[in-house]
């Protein structure tokens, strides 16, 4: 069977791996206070090229998006974000758990634009309705779009300009980096952004993130809202050295993805010369086909994927790649389907 499930599949990156097995014998503080955390600071903020921004390991994407969206937040506080976020669908109610509410936008797709963001806004004001505070996007998005420089000034102009902070879901976003459709680099992030993480899970870590706070505004006592929210590890050290592996290479953080990008832009070209219809254009490693059930039904005997919903009669399914993808797989796969345009 092709798996195109998602991009964690694997226990992690075999330089991740080695590196754990060279500390199995060291003793180190816990909580952060170790000397391979502090080296990965390090190593970030010069890859950020930032040294006034502070770093925070979590365990996984749910706990950062929890902690990057509550830190800073009083009760009567929102957050707005687009009805296909992840924090919307896909979190079972962790940032509502915090008491603080998520205010939804209807878009036509997976992005927040700077439109939308301001005819939302502008609903708000009278005592009956929360205070606005932060505003979420992922890059990538739910749909595996990037957003484009352009898109993230606009919208964080706004936030600066009506007290708002504006948090980046990283989950993918060395994938977002990593895409031919991306127009900035990972230098740019703190500068488009107040809060933001490097996320190491979809990226070829055994887990964890790396929450990166931009404004001083939402640094005070965090760690503190961390342990209490049950994200700080007393081994932080295991999440310290796989970021001080990977960003002491150059361009380590982005050099699995590039390969999952290679493997999906070929997958994707491969699916639509055959004559399927991509349901959302392909920008990332995430690709959302449609498909009729008998299609469905043919695909499922040889692979493994997603269906994410129906939409017009059509089956909408996720084939997702990773840097394990292999090209004998994509090529595999592309020559069990059957040809649409030979389809009579």
């Amino acid at each position: 069977m092709y798996f195109f499930v998602n991009d964690y599949n694997d226990i992690g990156r075999d330089d991740i791996l080695q590196a754990l097995v060279k500390a199995s014998s060291e003793n180190n503080y816990g909580y952060g206070f170790d000397k391979h955390s502090e080296n990965a600071r390090k190593l970030i903020k010069k890859a950020l090229a930032n040294e006034n921004i502070d770093i925070h390991f979590i365990p996984g994407g749910t706990g950062a998006n929890v902690l990057g969206l509550a830190c800073g937040m009083q009760q009567e506080n929102s957050v707005l974000a687009v009805k296909t976020g992840h924090i919307q669908g896909h979190e079972a109610g962790s940032i509502e758990a915090t008491g603080i509410k998520i205010e939804t936008i209807i878009s036509p797709n997976g992005k927040l634009s700077l439109e939308l963001l301001k005819e939302k806004f502008a609903h708000f004001g009278s005592e009956y309705l929360t205070v606005p505070k932060k505003v979420y996007i992922s890059n990538t998005t739910e749909l595996g779009e990037v957003y484009r420089k352009k898109e993230l000034e606009e919208i964080y102009n706004f936030c600066k300009e009506n007290d708002l902070y504006l948090f980046m879901d990283g989950a993918r976003l060395a994938h977002a980096l990593a895409s031919q459709k991306c127009d900035y680099n990972l230098k740019d992030i703190p500068n488009l952004c107040d809060i933001f993480y490097l996320g190491g899970t979809k990226n070829g870590f055994l887990f964890t993130e790396a929450l990166v706070i931009v404004n001083d505004k939402l640094k005070k006592n965090f760690i503190n809202l961390q342990k209490q929210k049950g994200s700080l590890m007393a081994k932080t050290f295991v999440a310290g050295i796989m970021y001080e592996t990977v960003f002491a290479k150059e361009n380590g953080y982005l050099e699995t993805a590039e390969i999952a990008y290679k493997m999906a832009e070929t997958l994707a070209n491969g699916i639509v010369n055959k004559g399927f219809n991509l349901a959302y254009p392909f920008e990332s490693n995430q690709i959302f086909v449609k498909l009729d059930d008998k299609d469905l039904e043919k695909w499922q005997e040889f692979a493994s994927f997603e269906i994410m919903e129906k939409e017009n009669g059509s089956n909408i399914v996720r084939l997702v790649t990773s840097y394990r993808t292999k090209k004998e797989e994509v090529e595999g796969f592309l020559a069990k389907i059957q040809d649409k345009k030979l389809d009579f």
